[in-house]
């Protein structure tokens, strides 16, 4: 919320969200002492539009809230600064595809909440932190904190990446997660989780990232002295939209590939990822 007029909320967007998308959407208002407020993105009907105006997306200036109170009844509840959300059910569309908001990042959440779940069978020497961050979309902010806090050995980043569909050359749905290979990631640690899913018949694909990844794997590497990541993207489509769609197979696979990864961890391990490897058994 970054103004009130006469009951209308003026909205303003936190990072990656699409102004193109937001117009006729049902959002929720978070307001003061925990209440909701649903309420609608207001479209101006066509009919009142100049041509001009009927050619472009409304600006995030133009875009109002309403949430059908009196306006002495939303200044009571709502403040600047408050959060808004698209609110939207998930769809379970054919093909083993799901289509929901925010699947950017909580798809992910839903992958580590499967390798847990496979862990729970097995037997795996190595302790195991599974975090859900927060403000990756605003510098990173979680991971670096996280990554500080609890000092991981090695570290697997996950997030999302754009899936073919009509303009764009991405990556194919239901074909695995995509792991990257770049700079920001270590090359045998990668090597490891390329040669597990191989062993055990799992897909995977890859992806180059010469550069800064926009992952959380770029705020974990350089935490501390270092520590060594991988990242594993899942292919999405309609990426910062309330209908990002997601292959619910390529969830599965990617959790169990990483219990399996985590599972097949010994006391030899770190030392194998060191560049100088006859310094390290020395």
């Amino acid at each position: 919320v970054r103004d009130i007029v006469d009951g209308f909320i003026y909205v303003t967007r936190i990072s990656g969200v699409d102004n193109r998308v937001m117009l006729s959407q049902t959002v929720m208002v978070h307001g003061r002492k925990g209440k909701q407020f649903p309420g609608v993105v207001a479209a101006v009907p066509p009919h009142l539009l100049t041509e001009a105006q009927r050619q472009k997306y409304p600006t995030w200036d133009e875009l109002i809230v309403d949430v059908g109170l009196p306006a002495d009844e939303v200044e009571k509840w709502v403040r600047i600064g408050d959060p808004v959300t698209v609110d939207v059910p998930m769809i379970e569309l054919m093909g083993h595809k799901v289509a929901a908001k925010a699947m950017d990042d909580r798809a992910c959440v839903a992958i580590l909440t499967v390798c847990l779940n496979e862990l729970s069978k097995m037997h795996h020497a190595w302790d195991v932190y599974a975090v859900g961050t927060v403000q990756e979309e605003t510098g990173l902010y979680g991971a670096s904190t996280a990554a500080e806090r609890i000092g991981p050995d090695i570290a697997i980043a996950l997030d999302v990446g754009f899936a073919k569909q009509p303009g764009i050359e991405g990556d194919d749905m239901g074909a695995g997660p995509v792991l990257a290979i770049g700079p920001n990631l270590h090359p045998k640690l990668t090597e490891k989780l390329r040669e597990t899913a191989k062993r055990y018949d799992i897909k995977i694909q890859d992806e180059a990232l010469a550069g800064h990844t926009g992952t959380d794997a770029w705020a974990i590497q350089i935490s501390r002295n270092g520590i060594p990541t991988a990242l594993f993207s899942l292919p999405l489509r309609n990426m910062h939209s309330p209908v990002e769609t997601a292959d619910i197979r390529d969830i599965e696979r990617t959790g169990r590939l990483l219990a399996l990864f985590i599972a097949s961890l010994d006391d030899d391990f770190m030392p194998a990822l060191a560049w100088d490897e006859l310094k390290a058994e020395a």
